[in-house]
């Protein structure tokens, strides 16, 4: 997925998470002609999600205005994450749309998010918190009960399809 220049520089300011005893998952997804990827923990009927990457291999052609109907469709269909998504950032020709929780969550030490970036041909779905006291951005894992991961999964699913 081609970034935009602030979205580069904003991804490579975040450190990755600390993921250890997650378990990694990948899935062919054949009726999209695609990858589903990325890494959980399940603990007492809920998951904790690292990040969940959907990727087609052979993307139709799309325009941007269809990709940001998808952005929007899909910033309304996930509304069960406790907090908004808004797009944020987006870069026409590179055909990418960058979104995130607004308003995020605060507390006196961080600020964390969910971000969802949807691109032509892939999907990454990662919460982010910035540490206040630190000035670090890292990534976190999401909480989220079963239900919502299935429900999340399908709605990226549907996205890219």
């Amino acid at each position: 997925m081609k970034l935009s220049r602030k979205a580069k520089r904003y991804d490579e300011a975040i450190l990755p998470g600390e993921f250890q005893g997650y378990e990694v998952f990948r899935e062919s997804e054949t009726e999209l002609d695609g990858t589903l990827e990325g890494f959980l923990r399940r603990s007492g009927g809920g998951v904790q999600l690292g990040q969940v990457v959907l990727e087609v291999h052979a993307p139709k052609k799309l325009s941007f205005a269809k990709l940001r109907t998808k952005a929007e469709q899909l910033a309304t269909q996930i509304n069960y994450l406790k907090e908004r998504l808004e797009i944020v950032d987006h870069d026409r020709r590179g055909m990418y749309i960058q979104m995130r929780s607004l308003p995020p969550y605060k507390d006196d030490t961080q600020i964390q998010f969910n971000e969802i970036s949807l691109g032509r041909n892939k999907i990454v779905v990662k919460r982010i918190a910035f540490y206040r006291k630190e000035e670090v951005k890292q990534q976190v894992p999401l909480q989220l009960s079963e239900q919502e991961l299935q429900r999340l999964l399908s709605d990226i699913r549907q996205a890219i399809a």
